[in-house]
């Protein structure tokens, strides 16, 4: 957990509960390695169970507010939360990023292509349905976030990320359109068997400026 994403916390657990947000972390770190052994990751090493350890603070905070807050209170603060942490660490990857030649569809791809090896990506399964110069258009069949909330027992947390999407790729790739087809919940979060990511290139281009 980097300095940022400490921040990020506080801000989101103090005006919620107080002083008292370093001890709930604290709290929920102890409890994550509970949450952990009940599901499948338990028994399994590798990269995958090491990424879902980090996120295992999730479920085990979600826990720990809604027992002093309660359920629609703590859900509101840990959505606000995730979705700040997960925008900055899609931040944080494509500011890495060196230049690619060629900007608009070359751009994105490369994105994705460098989150299919550092991020939550390498763990999901993708299916593409178009992808060319104007358009890239692909199907989330498994999302490790949905999978492992929902043996963790907090299976709603799982849309949270779904609005990190939301929100993060309009301002990052301003040369496309981002949706999910005909609406924002045609994701696993919600139900469906697959996530629909659709990007197409806007009229008016403009390349990426940073953050």
């Amino acid at each position: 957990m980097t300095s940022q994403e400490i921040r990020i916390i506080r801000s989101n657990l103090s005006p919620a509960i107080g002083w008292s947000w370093p001890f709930v972390l604290l709290k929920s770190h102890a409890r994550k390695q509970v949450l952990l052994g009940a599901t499948r990751w338990a028994t399994i090493t590798g990269p995958e169970t090491e990424f879902v350890k980090r996120i295992a603070i999730a479920p085990a905070l979600y826990a720990e507010l809604e027992r002093r807050i309660g359920r629609d209170p703590a859900g509101e603060v840990m959505g606000e939360l995730l979705v700040a942490v997960g925008c900055r660490q899609q931040w944080e990857h494509l500011n890495s990023m060196a230049a690619v030649e060629g900007g608009g569809m070359e751009w994105l791809m490369a994105f994705h292509e460098l989150m299919d090896r550092k991020g939550a990506p390498q763990f999901n399964m993708r299916e593409y349905v178009k992808q060319d110069e104007t358009t890239c258009h692909f199907l989330i069949t498994r999302c490790v976030f949905h999978d492992f909330f929902e043996e963790a027992g907090a299976p709603e947390l799982t849309a949270h990320f779904c609005e990190v999407d939301r929100r993060f790729f309009p301002e990052a790739f301003p040369d496309f359109r981002f949706h999910r087809g005909g609406s924002w919940e045609n994701t696993i979060a919600y139900g469906k068997d697959h996530c629909e990511f659709v990007f197409e290139k806007n009229t008016a281009q403009s390349g990426y400026q940073g953050e």
